[in-house]
């Protein structure tokens, strides 16, 4: 959700611009983002409940929450490799509704629909400290970009909603390579798109294994973010993991700051 006009005088005031001559010493080019819980947030719990009400299916808000839990920690992705966007959710959907109690050929339909019908009923948020570091980072002259375990629909989806879109140089969703995160290729790709070396680039994720040592391992210097207060963190992140010595790690987008001045010279 954009910032209030009154937050963005008050951060303006709070914040000085990045001095232009210590910027100009970075030896890094891009810095690349994973999109869900690390720009924008939503409520798929609430998403997939009104869904489900305006096709005659009632369940209450923690039973929903619980469902996709429990189906999302069952749900194998790399058995789902290579399916088409709409094949995917359906398929995930179908994990979910199994959960509450729903399964056959009815089942099957409606996780169709609910997939269709997604982005009608879908709400996503922005970071109230996103779009202010954005804006900074890209005054410093970095290049910025997006790799998501979703697809380009998905992106496609989101981004226009944000106001954000035009601020990244280059967004990657699954389907570009057929590979997901944490596999090298799906940032490597990203990398190509921006005709930059893996060493020239910070990643950041919300995710430790997918984002984080995905971008280890692709060359990237990776720093973690752990958002609180999210109401998807309990669904689809591992905010709650104990990190290894030595992870750079934030809460906030603006710590980012901090961290670029311990990693560069």
């Amino acid at each position: 959700m954009p910032l209030s006009l009154i937050n963005i005088i008050w951060k303006y005031r709070l914040e000085p611009e990045p001095d232009a001559s210590k910027c100009s010493s970075l030896k890094f080019k891009a810095v690349l983002f994973d999109l869900g819980n690390t720009l924008v947030y939503s409520h798929p719990e609430i998403t997939f409940q009104r869904i489900l009400a305006d096709h005659g299916v009632t369940k209450r808000l923690k039973e929903v929450k619980n469902a996709l839990i429990r189906g999302n920690t069952e749900f194998d992705i790399e058995r789902h490799e290579g399916l088409s966007a709409h094949e995917f959710y359906t398929q995930w959907n179908i994990i979910q509704l199994k959960h509450l109690g729903l399964e056959g050929s009815k089942a099957r339909r409606l996780a169709a629909t609910i997939d269709s019908e997604w982005w009608k009923y879908a709400e996503f948020h922005v970071y109230s400290d996103v779009e202010r570091s954005l804006h900074r980072l890209k005054q410093m002259g970095l290049k910025l970009g997006i790799i998501t375990g979703g697809f380009e629909e998905d992106i496609e989806a989101i981004m226009p909603k944000t106001g954000l879109d035009d601020l990244f140089d280059v967004k990657v969703g699954v389907n570009a390579t057929g590979k997901r995160k944490p596999h090298p290729e799906a940032f490597k790709h990203a990398l190509r798109q921006l005709g930059i070396k893996p060493s020239e680039a910070i990643f950041v994720g919300d995710n430790f294994k997918a984002d984080y040592k995905g971008a280890e391992k692709a060359g990237m210097k990776p720093i973690l973010i752990r958002r609180k207060g999210s109401s998807t963190q309990s669904l689809f992140t591992d905010v709650r993991l104990k990190l290894p010595s030595g992870v750079r790690s934030i809460r906030r987008l603006d710590e980012i700051f901090n961290v670029l001045k311990t990693i560069n010279p």
